[in-house]
């Protein structure tokens, strides 16, 4: 009778460490296929960069507007970045994809501290003289020091469109 007892109770405590444990297969999928959380959520594959462009809806033709693009540090880290005095360069596109734009940019380096959490925001005056629909995004070119040695970067915003018409 003990040992039928004892066998009971070992055969009850097993089924209730089982039953304790979560069997939902759903579950297990979701988490499959979720990717895992690096330990910094700001520093992913791309770095703890990210960048932005503001371009507006519609302009007339020959009427300056500004381009407002920002480069932002999403980690809690201070980086010495190393770029030309804009970070950023910008190109404009009409419909046919020729660029539109000939910027020159100064070609000399300038050293900046930029801390963590923190922007780097530029603005961009500029027209375009005929009708159409143009295409424009910005590109921002810097290094970073990281352990003495500076490591160039290269980021795109997205792609944004314009009309340009017979606006006032």
């Amino acid at each position: 009778m003990r040992k039928y007892a004892l066998g009971l109770t070992v055969m009850l405590l097993a089924l209730l460490l089982v039953g304790c444990g979560t069997f939902d297969p759903v579950n297990k999928a979701i988490n499959k296929l979720r990717p895992a959380v690096p330990e910094d959520p700001a520093q992913d594959a791309e770095g703890p960069f990210t960048v932005e462009l503001s371009v507006p809806k519609r302009a007339g033709i020959d009427e300056t507007f500004t381009l407002i693009s920002s480069l932002h540090n999403l980690s809690k880290t201070e980086y010495e970045l190393m770029s030309r005095p804009r970070v950023f360069h910008y190109l404009i596109v009409d419909s046919l994809g020729n660029r539109v734009n000939t910027i020159t940019q100064v070609d000399s380096a300038v050293v900046r501290s930029m801390g963590g959490e923190t922007d780097i925001n530029e603005f961009f005056e500029t027209r375009i003289d005929r009708i159409g629909t143009y295409e424009i995004y910005a590109v921002a070119e810097f290094s970073i020091k990281e352990n003495g040695k500076y490591k160039s970067l290269t980021y795109e915003t997205e792609h944004h469109y314009i009309e340009i018409g017979p606006y006032s």
